[in-house]
């Protein structure tokens, strides 16, 4: 067992129950299991300091906390729809895909959301945070996203992991909702990604992952993260950095608080600002394109949303959507934005 785990761990777990590329449907008896698994619905928020935070269509989300709650130690909270008795694999999936598009089209609307019911712990209160949840249509499930959108801003300075689990697909927009809805959230490197191949051996993989975790918590300040994040105008985004010396640099930084600085456009595609110190730079010739985040200079970042050639060192790229919604987070040809890079 490894509950040792449970005051160092934050979880951030994706799954799927897609039993198609799309969204698969899952029966809901789980308020009822949930309670009798646990018997924790009533007991005080300050009880423990983990707290898994799941949603389940199939039942094979259940399952995932199930194989959880036999290692660690936690209390567990269900997010349920406010609308009951929705079959969300009706008519070719209509109703998950049309909540996840509305999503996608107003991230930043809380209209945008789908109603859940509210909810009975105060995620502030713990240190520790483990959401399970399903991907739909490539994205994070939209009842949790709901959660997340309210609660997200709650979980500033918590460690969290990420296991995502699909059928097939990839998990990386799963992982960009995670890290927009919680933005000061201290993500872990490692995500775990269950999937149909390997999904009957997830009780083994969820305890090799809480190992491997574990040591990830420990080390967290001494090992190069893989993305860095970048704030404009109240959004964020993360950013896949590269493993050179100037990013080494800026970690080192950003490990002590955020830097903001002023960028403005130039050229007609970019966004150029001076960071206020120098990073070791390790100059070549690079065609550059939307999303690169590049050091020029030595001491300024350039932000893409366009094309062009010279020599940079490269520090990273934004994971974005389409090339329209990059332009309106960099808001491209509107003068000077306010930029913050942080971890």
């Amino acid at each position: 067992m490894i509950r040792t785990l449970a005051l160092s761990v934050l979880m951030l777990l994706f799954y799927s129950c897609e039993k198609t590329p799309a969204v698969t449907v899952e029966s809901d008896n789980s308020q009822k299991e949930q309670e009798e698994r646990t018997g924790k619905q009533d007991t005080p928020e300050t009880a423990s300091k983990t707290l898994i935070v799941y949603y389940s269509f199939s039942g094979d989300c259940r399952s995932i906390v199930a194989s959880l709650t036999a290692n660690i130690d936690a209390e567990v909270m269900e997010i349920q729809p406010a609308e009951e008795g929705l079959d969300y694999a009706a008519n070719n999936y209509a109703i998950g895909s049309s909540l996840i598009a509305a999503i996608r089209e107003r991230p930043n609307d809380a209209a945008s959301y789908p109603a859940i019911k509210p909810v009975n712990r105060n995620v502030a209160g713990y240190d520790t945070v483990i959401i399970v949840t399903p991907l739909w249509w490539s994205n994070m499930a939209a009842p949790m996203q709901s959660y997340l959108f309210q609660e997200g801003s709650k979980m500033a300075g918590k460690t969290i992991g990420l296991i995502v689990s699909s059928y097939s697909s990839g998990i990386s927009s799963v992982v960009a909702d995670a890290k927009r809805l919680v933005p000061e959230g201290k993500f872990v490197e490692v995500s775990l990604w269950i999937n149909n191949s390997n999904r009957s051996g997830k009780d083994g993989l969820i305890k090799n992952w809480l190992s491997s975790f574990s040591n990830q918590s420990s080390d967290n300040q001494s090992t190069m993260p893989e993305h860095i994040k970048i704030s404009v105008g109240g959004k964020t985004i993360p950013i896949a950095i590269e493993d050179n010396n100037a990013t080494m640099e800026l970690v080192k930084v950003l490990r002590k608080a955020p830097v903001s600085y002023e960028a403005k456009d130039y050229g007609g595609f970019e966004k150029v600002g001076n960071l206020g110190f120098s990073l070791p730079a390790s100059d070549t010739q690079i065609t550059t394109g939307p999303g690169d985040v590049i050091l020029y200079s030595g001491n300024q970042i350039v932000l893409f949303y366009g094309t062009n050639s010279w020599s940079y060192t490269r520090i990273g790229k934004m994971e974005y959507g389409t090339l329209d919604e990059l332009k309106a987070f960099l808001k491209a040809g509107q003068g000077m934005i306010t930029v913050t890079l942080s971890l």
